[in-house]
């Protein structure tokens, strides 16, 4: 496994033309109706917005992220509605008919091939998936492609060995329109990575750049109002890149946004982690590539922050956002913002916490920033 210098010292990165760990630059977002309801904006090419989850998975030039275990039912995504409409797995180096698919609490695949029964950890790899790709706008018409799990890779966990993390690179022949941020796989002609060309910094190895986590029974939500959302879906699982902003809690520290589940987070911290990750305030995400984070639990004790002193207090998080601050009174810690008092929008008016005890006061996730 890639190690970091210290396994909750973590990276907020992005995308390499976006500004924080999981979206794109600052942009307006209204055109996208609620997640999955109507008719969403369509546009495409290099003037147009992407989601606020910008490094997520794509399947042309829509994205992935909602994936569902029942085979032939719709999962809603932020511009199209995506349908596993069958495929096929190994077995003895042949493949079969995949006739259910499952996703594990800890995140591993599972699928059933007929009368040969269950695979799953990496024998999964080299599986297909047929799909249909139902665009919102009704003026582009439904296309079919493959999703091929090129690559099925178990490790023990970093946080606790005993729990097995797995994570899968799926490639595409259906060409993105960006194929230099979604190329062409060098194991195969004609198949194109899911996941952005991303080392977030040089710290994730080439084996990790496009691989992406399972998360189990939630789904990624997005409203123009709201903004992003981890929401609770029985028979939903997210495919989520491995260095965006939904799955890095999973792999990193091994929380699971499932409260009731081992290492699972609370509900009120499901869709705070995600935030977190993000840097959310004022609507947006803030955060900026290359900024180390030390994150903190204060209500479950899953994961604790770094003590040494070079590490400052950014603020705590709540499933709005960041809802206080910490550094000096003048000028408070951002992730972005040398100066956010004078630079960024409302940071000034958050309370003010300078202490684990203050963070947990006033959210339930805490972040400390390397300067």
């Amino acid at each position: 496994m890639n190690k970091l210098k210290n396994s909750c010292f973590l990276l907020a990165s992005t995308l390499t033309l976006a500004v924080g760990c999981d979206e794109p630059r600052a942009g307006e977002f209204d055109d996208f109706d609620d997640f999955g309801v109507g008719t969403a904006f369509r546009c495409e090419g290099s003037d147009c917005p992407p989601p606020v989850l910008g490094n997520t998975s794509l399947i042309g030039d829509h994205p992935m992220s909602n994936l569902k275990e029942a085979l032939n039912v719709d999962a809603a995504n932020y511009s199209a509605e995506i349908r596993i409409t069958g495929g096929t797995g190994l077995h003895d180096a042949i493949p079969r008919a995949i006739t259910e698919i499952d996703v594990k609490e800890d995140g591993q695949l599972k699928l059933k091939l007929g009368t040969f029964g269950w695979i799953d950890g990496e024998w999964v790899e080299g599986a297909v998936f047929n799909l249909l790709v139902t665009p919102h706008d009704p003026s582009e018409p439904a296309f079919t492609g493959r999703l091929k799990i090129q690559d099925a890779e178990c490790e023990p966990g970093q946080y606790r060995p005993e729990m097995t993390m797995c994570r899968y690179t799926f490639v595409t022949d259906v060409e993105p329109y960006d194929d230099e941020l979604y190329p062409e796989t060098t194991k195969g002609s004609g198949w194109y990575h899911t996941c952005p060309d991303n080392d977030e910094g040089g710290t994730l190895g080439a084996a990790y750049r496009f691989s992406s986590v399972l998360n189990h029974e939630v789904s990624l939500g997005y409203t123009a109002v709201g903004g992003p959302t981890i929401d609770l879906a029985p028979g939903t699982f997210i495919n989520g890149c491995i260095n965006g902003a939904v799955s890095k809690g999973q792999y990193r520290l091994n929380v699971f946004y499932e409260p009731g589940m081992y290492r699972g987070l609370q509900a009120s911290q499901r869709t705070a982690m995600l935030r977190m990750w993000m840097a959310w305030h004022d609507n947006k995400p803030q955060t900026e590539p290359g900024n180390l984070i030390s994150p903190h639990d204060p209500i479950g004790g899953l994961f604790t922050w770094t003590a040494d002193p070079a590490w400052q207090i950014e603020g705590a998080y709540t499933a709005t956002g960041a809802s206080c601050r910490g550094g000096a009174l003048a000028t408070g810690v951002h992730r972005e913002y040398l100066n956010p008092v004078t630079n960024l929008s409302g940071w000034s008016a958050l309370p003010h916490c300078n202490t684990a005890t203050k963070v947990a006061e006033f959210g339930v996730l805490g972040v400390k920033v390397h300067n």
